[in-house]
C-alpha cells in the first residue's frame, strides 16, 4: 500500500511522475512486441525448416517463400548481375544473380551461390557459360525489406552490379517482369558456385528476446530512479 505521504510526494512531482510512466510504459511494450517478434519468428523458422525437408514441387505463381520448387528451362548468361558486398567466411564478394526463362516467357532470377571479388571493384568476375535447356531445384525466397535509395542501386554495364536483392528493383534493368521472388539453387547443383546456407531472417530470435530483456531492464531501472527519487523527499 502506498502511504500518504508518498501519495503527496508523487502530487509534489507531477512532471517526475508522468515522465517517469510514460516511459515505463513504453519501455515495457516495447518489451513485449519484442518478444512476441521472437516468438513469431520462431515459428516461421520451423515452417522453413519443415519445408527444406519436404519434396520440391513444380513451380507455380502460387508457390509459397521457402518451399523447395523445380523449373524446367533455360539460363541467359548475357544479363547477370552480381549483389554487391556479400561476406562469406570474412571475405567480400558478390552472389551471383542469372535469369532463367521458362514456361510462356516467364523469367525468375537465380541466386547461383558466391563468388569472391576481384583484387579491385572494377574487375569483375567472368560468368560466361554455355546455357542449355535443363531442370533446376532451389528454395523460393523474398528477400527482406531494405531501406535503400539513391540513383546507384544498379550499375549499367553487364555484368550489373547491384546494391540491393529486391528481385522489383533489379528487374527494372530488364525488359522482361520477373517472378515476386529469387530461386536460391541448391547446394551441388550445376552452375551452382559456393553456396551459403540460407538465413530466413537477418536478425534472428534470439536477438529478439535479448532486445526484449534490455527493454524491461530500462522500464525496471527507470522504475527504481522515480522510487529513489521520491524516497530522498520524503
Amino acid at each position: 500500500m502506498i502511504d500518504s505521504l508518498t501519495i503527496k510526494r508523487i502530487k509534489q512531482n507531477k512532471g517526475l511522475a508522468a515522465f517517469s510512466c510514460i516511459f515505463i510504459i513504453i519501455f515495457t511494450l516495447l518489451g513485449f512486441w519484442q518478444i512476441e517478434r521472437g516468438l513469431l519468428k520462431t515459428e516461421l523458422i520451423n515452417e522453413f525448416n519443415l519445408e527444406q525437408t519436404q519434396p520440391p514441387n513444380k513451380i507455380s505463381n502460387s508457390s509459397k517463400a521457402w518451399s523447395r520448387v523445380f523449373i524446367e528451362g533455360l539460363y541467359d548468361p548475357s544479363q547477370q548481375t552480381l549483389i554487391d558486398n556479400q561476406i562469406n567466411n570474412g571475405k567480400v564478394g558478390y552472389k551471383i544473380y542469372t535469369p532463367f526463362y521458362y514456361g510462356d516467357d516467364q523469367a525468375i532470377f537465380v541466386d547461383r551461390g558466391w563468388i569472391p571479388q576481384g583484387k579491385t571493384r572494377n574487375d569483375l568476375p567472368n560468368l560466361d557459360f554455355n546455357a542449355n535447356k535443363m531442370i533446376i531445384t532451389g528454395s523460393l525466397i523474398k528477400p527482406e525489406k531494405e531501406f535503400l535509395a539513391g540513383d546507384e542501386l544498379l550499375t549499367d554495364k553487364w555484368p550489373m552490379v547491384s546494391q540491393t536483392k529486391s528481385p522489383e528493383i533489379i528487374e527494372t534493368a530488364y525488359k522482361d517482369k520477373f517472378f515476386d521472388k529469387v530461386l536460391i539453387l541448391e547446394a551441388g547443383s550445376k552452375l551452382m558456385n559456393e553456396y551459403i546456407a540460407i538465413i530466413p531472417f537477418s536478425i534472428n530470435p534470439a536477438k529478439h528476446f535479448g532486445y526484449a530483456l534490455q527493454w524491461f531492464t530500462m522500464s525496471i531501472v527507470l522504475a527504481g530512479m522515480f522510487i529513489y527519487a521520491l524516497k530522498r523527499e520524503l
